[in-house]
């Protein structure tokens, strides 16, 4: 699962593993930096394409096992450098050059709504079957939830199967005791869902509730931004408030939850502080 890499442009460059991609600065597009040596201190041989900003502010961002990064848009507070019409796009900044182009413009299941000014809210990429998977939301209402999460073949550059009417954030995919699952974050309620994915990566049956947040985080409504999985299986939730208006996501209180991974229940127990 951990198969993703640095791109070459970066070790070009001198980037190494601890070098960070980072689309939540508070300037447009997507930026490659060292951490500081002390917390508090500003990021070192800081790095940006000519291409970058292309697409405005951007959000979800996932790397495939050749360096590839993939990006999505995300407005924050104006739609000016994000005009909704682009916000189902996604784009991919070419391993070798570091150029940033349009990859592929999801279908919506409905036309924009000024309820929603959002499109792709997640994007993970499965190294076993060279997946990339996008959640989007567009066309998705107040009252309709009409979002899809879509596998994109990455050899072919198509849509391999579709996960319709839901509405989802953060995603990641995990191999547990029941076989390969794909996490996401509900978009409108404060749960964790998995789906469980065939050996070519298909979605296959209806998906389950994982993990309720419920009451976790400052307001105790939190939605799971971004899902990570590490080495020890451990699962690590970015948490904040998301009721699909446009808030800057620099400004939003956002929080992290710590939860291990249970083989024989095939379940998540939260870690507290001190074990994580």
């Amino acid at each position: 699962m951990h198969c993703r890499t640095v791109p070459e442009f970066a070790k070009a460059r001198g980037y190494s593993e601890s070098s960070v991609l980072d689309t939540q600065a508070r300037q447009k597009g997507l930026i490659v930096y060292d951490p500081p040596a002390k917390p508090g201190e500003p990021p070192t041989h800081v790095y940006r394409h000519p291409t970058w900003e292309r697409a405005g502010y951007l959000g979800p961002l996932t790397t495939d096992r050749a360096g590839n990064i993939y990006v999505a848009p995300a407005p924050r507070v104006s739609l000016y450098d994000n005009p909704p019409e682009q916000q189902n796009t996604i784009y991919k900044v070419d391993t070798t050059s570091g150029e940033m182009a349009e990859f592929m413009r999801l279908p919506a299941a409905a036309p924009t709504s000024s309820q929603n000014p959002y499109g792709v809210l997640g994007l993970t990429y499965d190294c076993d079957t060279h997946s990339l998977y996008a959640s989007s939301v567009a066309g998705s209402t107040l009252a309709d939830e009409v979002g899809r999460i879509y596998q994109i073949d990455l050899a072919s550059g198509k849509i391999r199967s579709q996960l319709v009417r839901t509405d989802a954030f953060g995603l990641a995919v995990f191999n547990g005791t029941s076989g390969k699952r794909l996490y996401f974050g509900a978009a409108r309620a404060s749960e964790i869902r998995s789906v469980a994915l065939a050996d070519d990566g298909r979605f296959v049956g209806r998906p389950r509730v994982d993990v309720s947040i419920v009451g976790w985080g400052p307001e105790g409504d939190d939605k799971a931004r971004r899902i990570v999985f590490d080495v020890r299986n451990v699962m690590t939730i970015r948490g904040m408030e998301f009721e699909f208006n446009l808030i800057a996501t620099s400004e939003r209180r956002q929080s992290e939850y710590h939860l291990a991974y249970d083989p024989t229940s095939d379940g998540w127990r939260r870690l507290e502080p001190s074990a994580e």
